[in-house]
């Protein structure tokens, strides 16, 4: 009963939201109309913690980063939620989320760069769209293990997205570790505490968005820590070293959580 109730109420928050975002943009000058769309994604993501009883807590405040490409290890579909309850960002996403119903609306509203990595030659069109958002002064999010992982294993990375940064002076690279400190009200870390949100009760890892979201709208609560590494410098470097920094990055901070 408290996984519908929970799905209900985020529905009607989220479609209620997304209209007044739909709205409200439109009395915002042109040059604000982005920075507006990332800031009520955001009032929207915490609404939807709240509903789930979803505690998130950063290590430091990193709610506004201009110019930044932030780059997440990937546990579930709510990692966006969970990111944008702490940060104003664009999320990047896989191209098919616009067709799915209502998904769809929600990715448009909010502004999300979509990717289709099935076809030839996209790499560069997806790095053009992320190079616009950043130039606008405002930070992008990417998943560069293109899918979900278990929690235990960090997956190699895709470069596409960190051609952005290529010849970009003030571009900035920032590594996030999504990690899981609580469940139900026990305390727990480190891969048994990522297993948590990623396995279901059978053991398995399940990519459908469905299953993942009745799966973590089951707990009574959860609590997320966001560990936010420093910026990194990226000088000279090539999309193909960039990612193997951020990577590098990701897991020097797993193993700080996982210590």
């Amino acid at each position: 009963m408290r996984i519908w109730w929970r799905f209900i109420l985020s529905f009607i928050v989220t479609i209620i939201g997304c209209i007044l975002t739909s709205i409200g943009v439109w009395f915002q000058p042109k040059n604000e109309r982005l920075p507006y769309r990332m800031m009520r994604q955001g009032v929207a993501a915490r609404n939807v913690c709240r509903i789930c009883n979803i505690h998130v807590s950063a290590s430091r405040n990193v709610k506004l980063s201009p110019y930044t490409l932030r780059v997440s290890n990937h546990l579930t579909v709510f990692d966006p939620i969970i990111l944008s309850s702490q940060m104003d960002a664009s999320f990047a996403g896989k191209a098919e989320i616009a067709r799915w119903p209502l998904i769809g609306w929600i990715s448009q509203t909010y502004a999300m760069i979509l990717v289709n990595r099935r076809r030839k030659g996209e790499a560069k069109t997806f790095a053009s769209q992320v190079r616009q958002r950043l130039v606008q002064a405002t930070s992008v999010v990417v998943f560069p293990e293109g899918t979900i992982s278990d929690g235990i294993t960090l997956l190699p990375f895709k470069t596409g997205a960190f051609e952005s940064l290529i010849d970009f002076d003030q571009g900035k690279l920032q590594p996030i570790f999504i990690s899981v400190t609580g469940v139900n009200g026990k305390n727990v870390g480190g891969q048994e505490g990522r297993t948590f949100l990623t396995l279901g009760t059978d053991g398995k890892l399940h990519h459908s968005f469905i299953r993942q979201v009745i799966h973590i709208a089951g707990f009574r609560r959860l609590d997320i820590q966001l560990c936010i590494g420093p910026d990194i410098n990226i000088s000279n470097m090539n999309r193909r070293e960039i990612a193997n920094v951020a990577r590098e990055a990701i897991l020097s901070l797993s193993e700080q959580v996982d210590a």
